[in-house]
């Protein structure tokens, strides 16, 4: 994908993702909790893939099937994005700022995507040390025997390492392929072996839901499209989602009579540690003070399952799924930089006058002083307007607008291309716009 690619395809996905995650937000403010941790995951999940996805089927249920196209609207979600509209009022093709200046908005784009991603880079360097340096100390033997029988409850059969340290500000997983449970200094002898239990298995239960990895997807989503706030809001919602889900799983494998001592662990763990640091290889069970008192309301509340979920889960599903669908479009053709250099061209003044010219002798005229090529589509050949005779004068006036301002009465456009203007009717990539006139 070249720089000039890249920034239409990531303007419509941040446009597209950014539809799916209205949604979501919505739904989430309607249904709330009666839906269940792990299902409102994966519905976030969706959203965030549909702007990742370069491109996606185009189906006739899509969601964006029911957002009616308008060629006055520069950046369309139903077309492509290098849309160029023809203004009616100046008489010349109009191309948006967006794509006029692209190589400044890349520049600006590109800049920020560094900037987080080196914070990035920064970040699980300095952790990777940390347990690195913890590592060299040895395991945690009085959590050994914790972790063998959390990871037999939690069905985890993946080998992982317990470590306790006076680097680690708070309990969390690190790691990806070689997951190690990270556990700061003293934390074994200040919690007793339930507590030291509740603990681990909210962290194997991020291991078996491989949050670890879903982390860096986040963050990597999150660096692309540092721009948009819907992402943000939308990468602060999974990982809230995801302590919840985290949470539920937990419960799932204590008895109910336990229900209320995991609270309390919860509380000690806010009470004696901080949330852990933000970086893409490390999740850990204390977060924000808000969270975990949202976390807290739904472990004392003992919430059974509404018969309602499944159908709003079905509901949901089927829109997730529509919002990851492009709808039919026609074919459009591909604008290129070389394209705007013939648009930069083509607006240059010329002077011009032709009496009873035909519309060869025109064109010829107006390629002649603007420097611009100018070829017929065959669609023109066998038309009413090669019988035409045009008297024109014209003193600095723009190329773009002179030409277009005698053609446009036949239904005739000026089509740029990388090699030059070819006249045709009704392209797909240029719109009428209707603006009254002034």
């Amino acid at each position: 994908m070249t720089a000039f690619a890249l920034l239409p395809w990531l303007a419509q996905a941040t446009a597209k993702g950014s539809v799916a995650i209205v949604i979501m937000t919505a739904a989430h403010a309607l249904i709330g909790r009666r839906l269940r941790a792990r299902w409102w995951c994966a519905l976030w999940l969706v959203a965030l893939v549909r702007l990742v996805a370069p491109t996606t089927p185009a189906m006739g249920w899509s969601l964006f099937n029911f957002i009616p196209p308008h060629p006055a609207i520069e950046l369309q979600l139903r077309a492509p994005a290098a849309t160029m509209v023809f203004d009616a009022v100046r008489r010349r093709i109009v191309v948006p700022w967006w794509i006029a200046g692209w190589k400044w908005l890349v520049a600006a784009w590109f800049a920020g995507f560094a900037i987080i991603l080196v914070r990035m880079a920064a970040a699980t360097l300095r952790v990777r040390a940390l347990v690195a340096r913890a590592l060299d100390g040895g395991a945690a033997p009085a959590a050994r025997e914790v972790v063998e029988e959390a990871r037999a409850r939690m069905n985890v059969r993946r080998e992982i390492v317990a470590i306790e340290s006076p680097f680690i500000d708070g309990p969390a997983l690190h790691g990806v392929f070689r997951p190690t449970l990270l556990l700061p200094e003293g934390m074994c002898g200040a919690f007793d072996r339930d507590e030291l239990r509740h603990v681990v298995l909210h962290e194997l239960a991020h291991l078996r839901r491989h949050d670890v990895a879903v982390n860096w997807l986040v963050n990597a989503v999150r660096a692309m499209h540092w721009f948009n706030p819907l992402v943000w809001l939308a990468v602060a919602r999974i990982q809230e989602e995801r302590e919840l889900a985290c949470d539920e799983l937990t419960l799932s494998c204590l008895r109910p009579d336990e229900r209320l001592g995991y609270g309390r662990t919860i509380l000690k763990l806010v009470e004696r540690f901080r949330s852990a640091e933000p970086v893409p290889a490390l999740v850990g069970i204390v977060n924000r003070k808000k969270q975990m008192r949202r976390r807290l309301m739904m472990i004392g509340n003992d919430e059974r399952r509404s018969p309602l979920a499944l159908p709003i889960l079905a509901a949901l599903g089927a829109i997730a799924f529509m919002a990851l669908a492009d709808a039919p479009t026609a074919a459009h053709e591909t604008f290129v930089p070389a394209t705007l250099r013939t648009l930069d061209r083509f607006e240059r003044p010329i002077d011009i006058d032709v009496t009873n010219a035909t519309l060869s002798d025109l064109l010829d005229a107006v390629a002649a002083r603007s420097g611009v090529a100018i070829a017929q589509s065959p669609s023109l050949a066998a038309s009413d307007v090669q019988r035409v005779r045009f008297t024109l004068r014209a003193a600095g006036k723009p190329a773009a607008a002179v030409l277009g301002g005698a053609l446009r009465p036949y239904g005739i456009f000026p089509v740029p291309t990388a090699s030059g203007m070819t006249l045709t009717t009704g392209p797909p990539c240029i719109g009428r716009r209707s603006t009254q006139p002034r």
